[in-house]
């Protein structure tokens, strides 16, 4: 009678310990797809927060941060404690999915292991096909299987996106239309305050002229008046001399 060796828990995640990476990558992606499908979605298409203007938005903000933390919950408990350490500063599972790939993706396929992708288009894995992947026909074209929501869901995330852009644009803006009012108020401002100088020193040079001119004024007058009192004196003393002249011949 054959007797077959127990297979892995279908409640425990596989546990990758730094090697064969894209066989633990496909394995662990459909116990994800197992356990719920909007966990892989956070993981596949990332977390971002939309903004918060409206209840629902609120709502499913915190519904998308909860799917967050489940995923990267699943995903550290299927890391060794080397591994975890590596990731440890991540702050997403798609964050810590792109980086364990970027890790240990590259070094794999330098050694010639296929690529996740690849394995999961060319071949089935435990007997089971490819799920959300495009379908290869015999002449060569692609049919890709999306559903509504997906699709849906995509177009939300890009309007969320797009709205965050404008929002940080019109951030930018305002702050540099701030800015360039302040600085065309102190423009103005320094202006005024050259011309009112300007006026200042004109005023200025123009008292000094008055009073240099007042000054040399009565710089003359009293020349004049000097050079005047000088001739008293001189005629004066004319006549005295002339009065003890004819005393003495008397």
């Amino acid at each position: 009678m054959a007797r077959f060796e127990e297979g892995r828990s279908i409640s425990c995640p596989p546990l990758f310990e730094g090697e064969a990476y894209f066989q633990w990558s496909n394995v662990m992606k459909y116990f994800i797809l197992a356990q719920d499908l909007e966990v892989w979605k956070i993981i596949e298409k990332g977390y971002m927060e939309a903004p918060k203007k409206k209840k629902k938005q609120q709502s499913e903000n915190d519904t998308k941060a909860k799917l967050n933390s489940r995923a990267m919950h699943i995903l550290l408990c299927g890391l060794n404690e080397e591994v975890s350490k590596k990731v440890s500063t991540c702050k997403s599972a798609k964050e810590i999915w792109e980086k364990l790939e970027k890790l240990y993706g590259k070094e794999e396929k330098r050694d010639g292991v296929p690529s996740c992708a690849n394995l999961l288009q060319s071949s089935k894995v435990d007997g089971v096909l490819a799920l959300d992947e495009p379908e290869v026909s015999s002449n060569s074209s692609i049919s890709c299987s999306y559903s509504f929501d997906e699709l849906q869901d995509a177009y939300d995330e890009l309007v969320l996106e797009f709205e965050n852009h404008i929002l940080k644009n019109k951030k930018v803006v305002s702050n540099l239309k701030i800015q360039n009012d302040l600085i065309s108020k102190t423009n103005n401002e320094l202006e005024a305050k050259l011309k009112e100088f300007e006026q200042n020193n004109v005023n200025l040079q123009n008292l000094l002229q008055s009073l240099e001119k007042d000054h040399q004024k009565e710089i003359d007058d009293l020349k004049k008046e000097k050079d005047l009192i000088s001739k008293e004196c001189d005629w004066s003393k004319c006549q005295t001399k002339e009065g003890t002249f004819e005393d003495s011949e008397a």
